[in-house]
């Protein structure tokens, strides 16, 4: 017996015809395309190529309103150096550019490079074209490298950065700056760059009041980077606080700088010895601090740079140490618990010095718990007899040291004597690991014939295997 809808039942056709006549007649298709490609650009690149098998319109309507990143760099379009280039390249570049960007007229474009050097002043005309553009294009991020081809000293031309061409909200649409080979004058009614989560500022001219104002008013900012920037002042103090700031890295600067960021996790340094502020980032876990000035001495950075540093991994090249050392110093750097330390020997007369310094310095970091030691020289320690005994020293214990790892091990007295002297006095060491040879591994050996490797990894065993549990882990490697 067959049973037959009654008038009180449907069937499940009659169900989907009721539901489609009372939903909306408006397709993913009919939105603006703006809110088109707000949906496409949270998808990845994969699943966003799979809506076409959704709706031809709809992938079709995202793909004409999708924002273009359009990046120009000279070298590329013209094959060759930027050491090369001719003014018949510069000048095809700058109506590839102009072509370019006459076709997007209109559109909005997203991110927006120019790499090209700034050969002449006749160039900046055009540059304040394509800033322009990027103006009204509603662009977010902008990058000018104009730096020159040899060198970083050619500075008797800097493009001065177009202001006025620029409204609040444009300023307001950026978010990426990338700025080389640049003057900042700063209008006076400027309010900064509300919305910047990353600057970049390469061989940038501005007076340091102006710098502060830019920075003091970039709430969002996440990423900086302040490379062979020029100022008028010693000095570069920030106490607005930047709350978002993550990365922060200063390259050849001969400032002095203070900043309020706490929240700040990676703080790189490059360049001659200058004092750093920033006692306010406790979250900090990451310092790569390298020294580069003949005057860096050892004892006077620790204080100016280590002192205010929470726990981080620092990484400092060191062309001088101090020869006298005060072993009744308060001084402590009491989260200091992960040390990683580059010591660049440059005459023999630094030799005997090593133990005393690196000692020093494990006096005034109580909690450390894992050590690298890496040396650097361009003196013959292989095997030197020359250096104090770890005696002089007497006993200090590092209850919380586990960790210990050095390269660029040559057998030396200092080197040899530093190491017995971690070996005895961490109870809690757990790796020990030694690698023989220059370091970095490409350095030359200046000495006649091989360097003794063998000789010096034979020391190292001998010395060290008596003092050492056999709990610890220890290996000798070239």
């Amino acid at each position: 017996m067959t049973n037959h809808p009654t008038g009180q039942q449907t069937t499940s056709d009659d169900y989907d015809r009721n539901i489609n006549s009372t939903r909306p007649s408006t397709r993913l298709c009919d939105l603006p395309p703006d809110i088109l490609y707000r949906i496409a650009s949270k998808l990845p690149p994969k699943e966003f190529a799979k809506t076409s098998v959704l709706s031809t319109e709809w992938f079709t309507g995202c793909m004409r309103s999708a924002c273009p990143r359009l990046t120009f760099d000279v070298v590329a379009m013209c094959k060759c150096e930027m050491k090369h280039l001719l003014y018949t390249h510069v000048w095809r570049f700058v109506r590839e550019v102009d072509g370019v960007l006459r076709k997007h007229h209109g559109k909005v474009v997203e991110t927006l490079q120019i790499r090209i050097s700034l050969a002449d002043r006749i160039l900046a005309p055009h540059i304040d074209t394509w800033v322009g553009f990027a103006a009204i294009s509603r662009t977010k991020n902008l990058t000018l490298d104009l730096k020159p081809p040899r060198g970083y000293k050619q500075y008797d031309y800097l493009y001065a950065f177009p202001f006025h061409l620029f409204d609040q909200e444009s300023i307001s649409r950026l978010q990426h700056l990338q700025l080389s080979f640049v003057s900042l004058d700063l209008p006076s009614q400027f309010k900064g760059f509300p919305n910047l989560r990353m600057l970049h500022l390469q061989i940038v001219q501005v007076n340091r009041k102006g710098l502060e104002h830019v920075l003091s008013h970039c709430c969002t900012l996440e990423w900086l980077c302040i490379h062979r920037c020029r100022l008028d002042d010693d000095q570069l103090t920030l106490d607005s606080p930047l709350p978002r700031l993550l990365y922060l890295r200063v390259d050849f600067c001969s400032t002095k700088i203070r900043f309020n960021a706490a929240n700040l996790a990676t703080f790189e340094y490059h360049g001659g010895f200058i004092p750093i502020d920033l006692v306010r980032s406790f979250k900090l876990q990451s310092a790569n601090i390298k020294l580069l000035h003949k005057d860096a001495f050892f004892q006077r950075v620790l204080i100016s740079l280590l002192n205010g540093l929470p726990r981080v991994t620092l990484d400092v090249c060191f062309r001088n140490i101090e020869k006298q050392w005060f072993w009744d110093n308060t001084l402590k750097f009491t989260n200091l618990e992960h040390l990683q330390l580059s010591m660049l020997i440059v005459s023999d007369e630094d030799v005997d010095k090593v133990l005393c310094s690196l000692a020093f310095l494990m006096r005034v970091t109580p909690l450390i718990e894992k050590l690298e030691v890496h040396f650097a020289s361009y003196c013959s320690l292989w095997l030197a007899e020359a250096g104090p005994s770890r005696r002089d020293l007497g006993k200090f214990k590092y209850v919380h040291l586990k960790h210990i790892w050095i390269t660029g091990f040559r057998a030396a007295k200092g080197q040899l004597e530093f190491l017995l002297h971690l070996i005895e006095n961490a109870p809690a060491l757990e790796i020990l690991l030694v690698e023989i040879g220059e370091y970095p591994p490409n350095n030359f050996w200046l000495g006649a014939g091989e360097p003794p490797i063998e000789k010096a990894m034979e020391i190292a065993r001998t010395c060290v295997h008596p003092i050492l549990s056999q709990n610890i882990t220890f290996d000798v490697k070239e």
